[in-house]
């Protein structure tokens, strides 16, 4: 175990001389064993990880979005790709993902010695598997090379954590933290209890969370048939479905429930403060919008007239500046967590798996295979749930994959899958300037920020290991470049 971790993990353990014992004496009955799983779940709240940040920067740090004139600086260094090894934000997620994985852990070892149902035993251990499984992998994709662009036997990942214990571990390999973490995933569906319909916009993880998550690793490992096999399994179950209407689609992101929601971070009123994903998109708690970032042209253009997302997505308004434009409304704020909806901070529960992507990646996969009717039926499949008189299209090839690509920047805009999948698909991108037609350009100019280029050989698509985390453990390699 990293030696930050100590200190990272004292508010979840016991405090005694021995820190070697604090798990036994924390975790004793199955109660213990639930009270302990819930300190996993709030790790995925923290403002550092899927209650904001992590989120935001995978948007934010691309050509998705714009800075605008007069903008906080928020996030201004993932945004500029300014960030080295002692970035605040990049560290605080390094911290947190560990801190997840360390309370997972401390719950898996102490399980054989609580006297509980075996069913109960299991569920908790599932649970817990899952969510280490999460953490780790969303590790490796940030601070890692992405598997499908190095070699993963010899590429270096992340160290893999299945104890708490004071050590200095070296990074694994790319291939033995992918291996580690489908592992991981298949044994936690092995032993979770499926609830069926109870379990839809579940938050706690169940086995068709673990499927979702498995078709997304496979998907990016450019394990096809594996992705299109998992992504079948959630396609397949009755209890989950595509939205089929406007209202439906918009209850989602407003209420952050719905048939397509197949696990979301389960904020309450009570700890919802500070876990905002959309509030560098609009923020109108203090009247009108005040903005730190827009979103670029080429998202906006990607919508036609009857796609019903496009509202949804976006709302239209003048922002504190006086300028009228398109601003992001994928967060609008939950009305359980706010007394006024039009003043709000933009909170809602992230959607960690959506039913759209299981579509979107089974399409996808099925191209990789060259299997262009499979493919093309679930590409039809998911727009005509989205796009008001839609006639499907007759695509194959590569305009097939294409259009895949083009449809999953659509659907699953400003819900932090941008940077990781330029990552995993070799691509780099250029900023391009938002102008108003009446205001002229609204971005901060610059070749730092609003015109950036980045390559896909940049060595910053691999985020820094943090400053402590080097000065702490000498046997970890620090990254490339920083």
């Amino acid at each position: 175990m990293m030696l930050f971790m100590v200190s990272a993990c004292e508010d979840f353990l016991t405090k005694t001389p021995a820190d070697q014992v604090a798990t036994e004496l924390a975790i004793q009955t199955i109660e213990d064993a639930q009270v302990a799983l819930n300190g996993v779940y709030s790790g995925f709240k923290s403002t550092s990880y899927y209650g904001r940040n992590f989120v935001a920067y995978a948007d934010v740090q691309t050509d998705i979005v714009q800075s605008t004139i007069g903008y906080s600086n928020q996030l201004g260094e993932i945004y500029k790709w300014s960030y080295l090894s002692d970035n605040g934000g990049i560290t605080n997620a390094w911290d947190l993902m560990y801190t997840v994985i360390v309370r997972a852990s401390n719950v898996i070892d102490a399980l054989p010695n609580i006297e509980a149902t075996a069913a109960e035993l299991n569920q908790i251990e599932g649970e817990a598997r899952l969510a280490r499984a999460i953490a780790h992998f969303d590790l490796v994709k940030a601070f890692a090379k992405a598997y499908t662009q190095s070699d993963p036997a010899s590429e270096l990942g992340v160290p893999i954590i299945e104890h708490f214990e004071i050590a200095e571990p070296e990074r694994n390999t790319l291939q033995e933290v992918y291996n580690f973490i489908l592992d991981e995933a298949a044994t936690a569906a092995s032993l979770m209890i499926d609830n069926g319909a109870a379990d839809v916009s579940s938050v706690f993880l169940t086995p068709v969370a673990a499927e979702a998550f498995m078709a997304r690793v496979n998907l990016y490992m450019g394990n096809w048939g594996d992705a299109v096999g998992h992504a079948t399994t959630v396609i397949d179950n009755a209890n989950y479905g595509l939205a089929t209407d406007s209202a439906s689609y918009a209850s989602m992101f407003l209420n952050d429930v719905g048939p397509e929601v197949i696990f979301r971070v389960g904020l309450t009123k009570a700890d919802y403060n500070g876990r905002y994903i959309g509030y560098n998109y609009y923020n109108s708690s203090q009247g009108a919008p005040n903005s730190d970032y827009i979103p670029a042209q080429w998202i906006l253009d990607a919508f036609n007239a009857n796609d019903i997302r496009s509202d949804i997505v976006f709302r239209f308004n003048t922002t504190k500046f006086g300028w009228a434009w398109n601003l992001v409304w994928k967060y609008p704020g939950n009305p359980l967590f706010y007394d006024n909806p039009e003043v709000t901070t933009n909170s809602n529960m992230y959607k960690m798996f959506r039913m759209s992507e299981m579509y979107l990646i089974r399409a996808e996969a099925n191209a990789e295979l060259n299997n262009d009717v499979i493919a093309l039926q679930d590409y039809n499949d998911l727009r005509s749930n989205r796009i008001e008189g839609y006639v499907e299209e007759a695509l194959v090839g590569e305009g097939l994959k294409a259009a895949i690509w083009e449809e999953r920047q659509r659907e699953l805009c400003f819900e932090g899958h941008r940077l990781w999948d330029l990552k995993r698909k070799g691509l780099g991108f250029k900023r391009v300037p938002v102008v108003h037609p009446s205001a002229g350009t609204i971005t901060n100019p610059g070749p730092s920020q609003s015109e950036l280029s980045v390559t896909p050989d940049d060595n910053r698509w691999q985020w820094p290991i943090p400053d402590e985390e080097l000065k702490a453990n000498e046997n970890i390699t620090p990254n490339p470049g920083y």
